[in-house]
């Protein structure tokens, strides 16, 4: 949560030098370059002038120059240790320069000179980003007061539930909610709190007083948030969909549902409006998802690169679809789970490493009896010359997988190199029959 950089930088009482003023005319009018070279001319003359250290740091980070921004306001407090503008806006920069603990200890000092909401928001959101969940609510805690606003209210809630003080979050909400019923956010983080609590049927009925409170596009949260403890979500996805598709959560498990039920192509335009809105890695992981099953193997591959690990599986998948199959198999490295493991042996006998394809496929086709990795277990096995071994191995996998074409075919190469003709033709005039082109080719020679 960051605040707006305080520019109190005229209203002190004090006779501006000429060169101070067209300093502050330069930054009001956006000349931010300018501003700063003019306010260093006047911190030249007078290393003193209070305005001009402000206006310095303040033109420097609407110029995007953050380093410098931080070294003038840090010159700014060493100048004026007891001025607040000076430690709260250092503070702000250390946050932009993703620096969030010195950031916290610069808006320790800004509250300790005059503690206002300001201030204590932006420790506590501070604090939050280096880690410190628990001392984010205390900060807040401890600055809370009867005129806080409800936002700090909301800010001091969710810092207790993310520092993992559910039950305490549950009164400062109700506080919130009693005096202001239209605050979506408020309504939504009771809901989840209850729900986490066990007491999900109380959540449902705290969603519904918040509905009939909230209007317009705020419902769209709370209407998210019901379908997430509802039987039937998709309905009330779609109608926080159509309040807010902006609203990315909504999109992506609307997209999702479709891909559940084999609706790669339905659920392109949900995953595409959630991935436009927040381009989340699981959304760009459905989306390699529906790419693949489409077989628009180039989208796949983009989505899950972009997805990072998670992706990988899936990046392997569109790689060896368009043909990269070492590319593919190098994506699978340390990959341990069976679908990757198949992958990777049908990979490797790709290749023509029967041997380390058999490897792989053979303790993945015992553990699991799966038929689709027998038939590249065994057509290694045919590659490996180990004909006999080959042929019982077929055997099972069409006890369990009798129109496997690819099985038929193995099962007949197998038996040509035995010698056993009859069987052989039998064998892939089955696989021809089911499909297999190469079965067909060998039929007409």
């Amino acid at each position: 949560m960051t605040r707006p950089l305080v520019a109190l930088l005229s209203l002190l009482g004090l006779a501006l030098a000429a060169s101070l003023e067209e300093a502050e005319a330069l930054l009001r009018s956006g000349n931010y370059a300018q501003a700063a070279l003019a306010y260093e001319e006047v911190l030249a003359k007078d290393y003193g002038r209070f305005e001009a250290h402000l206006g310095l740091g303040v033109a420097l980070v609407k110029a995007g120059r953050l380093e410098e921004a931080r070294f003038a306001f840090d010159q700014m407090v060493r100048v004026f240790p007891d001025r607040y503008e000076g430690h709260f806006n250092l503070g702000q920069v250390y946050l932009r320069l993703g620096k969030p603990l010195e950031a916290a200890e610069a808006f320790q000092k800004a509250v300790s000179l005059k503690p206002t909401e300001e201030a204590y928001l932006a420790l506590a959101a501070a604090l939050a980003q280096a880690g410190k969940a628990k001392e984010a609510a205390e900060a807040l805690r401890k600055g809370l007061l009867p005129e806080r606003s409800p936002a700090y209210r909301l800010a001091l809630a969710q810092a207790l539930y993310a520092a993992g003080s559910r039950a305490e979050a549950v009164p400062v909400l109700y506080g919130l909610l009693n005096q202001n019923p239209k605050e979506a956010e408020a309504w939504d983080l009771l809901a989840r709190i209850l729900a986490e609590e066990g007491l999900k049927g109380r959540a449902l009925r705290e969603l519904d007083r918040g509905l009939a409170q909230v209007e317009g596009k705020a419902r769209a949260r709370l209407l998210l948030r019901k379908a997430l403890l509802s039987e039937a979500p998709e309905p009330l996805l779609k109608e926080a969909y159509a309040l807010d598709p902006g609203l990315w959560e909504a999109g992506y498990l609307l997209g999702q549902a479709r891909l559940r039920a084999g609706d790669a192509k339905g659920a392109l335009p949900y995953l595409l409006s959630a991935y436009r809105a927040s381009p989340e890695p699981q959304v760009a992981l459905a989306l390699a998802g529906a790419y693949l099953r489409l077989k628009d193997y180039k989208n796949a591959y983009r989505y899950a690169d972009e997805a990072g690990p998670p992706g990988a599986l899936l990046k392997a998948q569109a790689a060896y679809a368009l043909g990269r199959k070492e590319e593919a198999l190098r994506l699978l490295k340390g990959a341990s789970t069976p679908e990757a493991l198949a992958l990777k042996g049908a990979l490797l006998l790709k290749l023509g490493r029967a041997e380390e394809a058999a490897a792989v496929l053979r303790p993945l086709y015992e553990a699991g009896r799966d038929p689709q990795v027998g038939v590249n277990l065994a057509a290694a096995l045919v590659a490996l010359r180990r004909f006999g071994e080959a042929e019982l191995l077929l055997r099972e996998v069409l006890g369990r997988a009798p129109r496997q074409a690819a099985a038929w075919y193995n099962l007949g190469l197998a038996l040509r190199a035995l010698g056993r003709e009859g069987e052989a033709e039998r064998a892939l005039r089955q696989a021809a029959a089911l499909g297999s082109e190469e079965a067909r080719a060998l039929l007409r020679r």
